[in-house]
């Protein structure tokens, strides 16, 4: 074994693309999809069920670079003709949806819970998002990706991945006080993801282009590889603020190069 090689995390690895390759083959047999085989075989080898894994916290970072992963990929697949072709799906179903399910459990949590408005809204908001690294396996495996069901709830789920930004704005506002003291304000924290957000998009279409230019010109198949994962790995560099902001800068990164 190389040397500063973890033992333990090597074991866990082994474990998790284990007990994910079987349950997944399960339950695609059992024709459930393989989102729910990823969750029940994460579940079985948590601390809660066999505990055959460390400590859980340990292992986010590597779920969230698969988000990360993922999305890229999804922002490969477009470009921006297309998104320009789906603005009326994704501003218009996308809008209604995040709105009258946001509001309605703002209402429910306001009225029901006794919540201040601004906290009712912090949380109502956020809850009317789902999960794209859920969705979208489930619509691919499925078959249902190139279909007009599938292209709408696709258009949905790059909405509210784009509403990320203005609804981290929106809270980060009403914060009056970080939760940590030595954490930025919240108003800066918005800037400062906002500021990332526009910083990706510059950078996709003055950097990224001429760079990937520069490696086909190259002819070296490995070379795109390494580009790719170090466009995707420095996306969510350049947004540490929220796990999901990075994501959503690896998706901003792909469609720059699927243009």
């Amino acid at each position: 074994m190389a040397e500063g090689t973890s033992p333990s995390l090597l074991r866990d690895g082994v474990v998790l693309l284990g007990f994910g390759l079987m349950f997944v083959l399960l339950f695609r047999r059992l024709g459930l999809g393989a989102t729910l085989g990823y969750l029940v075989a994460g579940a079985v080898v948590g601390p809660h069920v066999l505990g055959l894994v460390g400590d859980a916290e340990s292992k986010l970072g590597f779920a969230e670079l698969g988000i990360t992963l993922l999305l890229f990929i999804v922002g490969l697949e477009l470009n921006p003709s297309r998104l320009w072709k789906m603005k009326e799906e994704i501003f218009g179903l996308g809008l209604l949806q995040v709105a009258i399910c946001g509001l309605a459990i703002t209402a429910i949590v306001w009225v029901g819970a006794k919540f201040s408005l601004p906290a009712a809204l912090a949380l109502g908001l956020p809850l009317a998002l789902s999960s794209t690294a859920q969705v979208l396996p489930m619509l691919r495996s499925s078959g249902r990706m190139k279909t007009p069901f599938g292209e709408r709830a696709f258009s949905i789920l790059l909405f509210q991945d784009l509403s990320i930004v203005p609804l981290i704005t929106i809270v980060a506002a009403m914060s009056r006080n970080p939760a940590d003291a030595n954490a930025p304000p919240g108003w800066l924290l918005a800037i400062y993801t906002v500021l990332a957000v526009v910083g990706l998009v510059v950078a996709g279409r003055f950097l990224l282009r001429p760079f990937f230019r520069l490696i086909g010109n190259l002819g070296e198949r490995e070379m795109f590889v390494f580009a790719g994962l170090f466009t995707v790995i420095a996306s969510a560099v350049d947004s540490p603020s929220h796990s999901m902001i990075a994501a959503l800068g690896a998706f901003i990164a792909g469609v720059m190069l699927a243009d």
